[in-house]
């Protein structure tokens, strides 16, 4: 397997984990939009739970985080019928021509998605998707479109579109240091509880959303 061959199967395994969190957490169907900034959240607190996400880099796009590999997969797992899509419109939003739609799991996906968790990356993987979905998911419905425009890592990387947010740099991640600085304020609530660092991250930036 070529190293292309398995960058293509990580980034697979990560939209289907992740679009089956959201199915059992009620988030479907979900929106482009709101899916992007969902996959961008999870880039941001992978390393919290020492998960290699295959994507660390994401592009600051005029409507918000872009993956463009990311969307190209999303299409190729919706042509092999393993997700679907819905509510397709094309229209100009004032930022240029775009194709808003919503995606959900097809059968054939929640089939798949079984199978790829009794795979080592897959439960991997899953595991970490899991918990940040379902952080994501309790967080107040009203604002989880603006949640990722407020994310530590994006607001500093400037106004500028086409920046590029990168997370290769292990201390360069302004989200890990934040919670870092959440464990040194509580050690005794939060040493060695991922889920409720996690959580925490997410409603302090919903706060700034606010």
């Amino acid at each position: 397997m070529t190293d292309s061959d398995e960058a293509i199967i990580r980034s697979r395994v990560w939209v289907l984990l992740a679009i089956d969190a959201c199915d059992r957490n009620g988030l479907l169907p979900i929106s482009k939009l709101r899916f992007h900034r969902l996959i961008f959240l999870s880039n941001c607190l992978a390393e919290l739970f020492q998960a290699n996400p295959p994507l660390k880099r994401v592009i600051k796009y005029k409507r918000g985080p872009f993956y463009p590999d990311i969307q190209w997969q999303m299409d190729r797992l919706t042509a092999m019928g393993l997700i679907k899509v819905q509510n397709i419109k094309i229209l100009d939003d004032g930022l240029g021509p775009w194709m808003k739609a919503d995606y959900g799991l097809c059968p054939s996906g929640i089939g798949t998605v079984g199978q790829i968790k009794n795979t080592p990356l897959g439960n991997a993987t899953a595991k970490y998707i899991d918990e940040l979905v379902f952080a994501f998911a309790r967080l107040d419905e009203r604002r989880l479109d603006e949640i990722a425009l407020n994310e530590l890592n994006y607001v500093a990387s400037g106004v500028a579109h086409g920046a590029l947010i990168t997370f290769e740099g292990v201390r360069s991640n302004l989200a890990i240091m934040k919670t870092d600085e959440f464990e040194r304020m509580a050690p005794e609530f939060l040493t060695s509880r991922l889920r409720e660092k996690a959580q925490l991250y997410l409603s302090y930036i919903q706060v700034a959303a606010a």
